[in-house]
């Protein structure tokens, strides 16, 4: 008798979170987005966004919406303990950190507006 339950892989793509790309984000930053912890931005400052490295009690309202059209946005705000990590990626321009930051990076040169 086979067991109906499958194995899952430690990442999955999560639409919502993805729209427009191919990217698997882990299931750790599914989880973290419905705990309520406090989130650092680990992104470029942009005013439409965050202030790099701040810690926020929740995702700013004016980020929130503009992840709705750049969901790489909700990836650079990152519980506070997973820092090393993330500063690991950027430090050496790999991982889903980087690109996300890097498509921040391009959005405020062409300072779009919400």
């Amino acid at each position: 008798m086979t067991n109906d339950k499958s194995n899952k892989n430690e990442t999955e793509v999560f639409p919502a979170e993805t729209a427009g790309t191919t990217a698997a984000v882990p299931k750790a930053i599914k989880k973290r987005v419905e705990k309520k912890e406090p989130l650092m931005y680990v992104g470029p400052t942009a005013p439409d966004i965050g202030i790099q490295n701040r810690v926020y009690t929740k995702i700013p309202d004016s980020a929130e919406k503009l992840s709705e059209r750049i969901p790489e946005i909700r990836l650079l705000f990152i519980p506070v303990k997973h820092y090393p990590i993330a500063n690991r990626m950027l430090r050496e321009g790999g991982g889903y950190i980087y690109s996300a930051y890097l498509k921040a990076a391009e959005m405020r040169k062409g300072e779009s507006k919400i």
